[in-house]
């Protein structure tokens, strides 16, 4: 996918994935007892597992890299370049829109009780209408940004960012269950 778009986020069509990975690796990509034809269901599985990892999004049978999904496929593609030590520009990004969200300025406040299902939502950068897949893939973001400040930065907004972060996923479990 990643040079299918050419590392741009850029949707990207159901078959002309499934054919670019026949063409480079026509071993695992066969339909069964039939080697020259590519068997499809070899890609739909992966594909949706990478969504619900918040990885890639779809509509209309197209298929497009999230920015984390671009991230991870560079770092696939380019690890040698990747410096694993400071926030990546979406690591970054993640983290500034949380510290902007209302749950952070309640949690930090002490009125943790104050926050609602719709700060939830504004905190995983989703809406009350966001379909299944992609409220489980942004929480899968949300969750790998968490680690990564945590990891990198080991600071007192990282701290701070994991204990809202379990706070939230206790407090709305109902709602996180509801979509798995």
């Amino acid at each position: 996918m990643y040079e299918l778009c050419k590392g741009h986020q850029k949707p990207v069509l159901y078959e002309d994935i499934v054919v670019a990975a026949f063409k480079r690796y026509p071993e695992e990509f066969q339909l069964r007892g039939y080697p020259e034809y590519p068997d499809s269901s070899d890609i739909h599985k992966p594909l949706y597992q990478m969504k619900r990892k918040g990885l890639v999004r779809s509509a209309n049978k197209a298929f497009e890299l999230t920015p984390r999904g671009l991230e991870v496929a560079r770092q696939v593609c380019f690890s040698e370049s990747v410096n694993k030590e400071r926030l990546t520009k979406v690591e970054e990004a993640e983290k500034n829109r949380i510290l902007a969200s209302a749950a952070y300025r309640l949690f930090k406040e002490g009125r943790q009780n104050s926050i609602l299902d719709t700060d939830f939502f504004e905190y995983l950068g989703v809406t009350v209408r966001t379909g299944k897949g992609d409220f489980l893939g942004r929480l899968n973001n949300v969750e790998c940004a968490i680690e990564a400040f945590v990891d990198k930065q080991r600071d007192a907004d990282s701290a701070d960012l994991q204990e809202l972060h379990k706070f939230l996923l206790d407090k709305f479990k109902t709602e996180i269950e509801e979509r798995q």
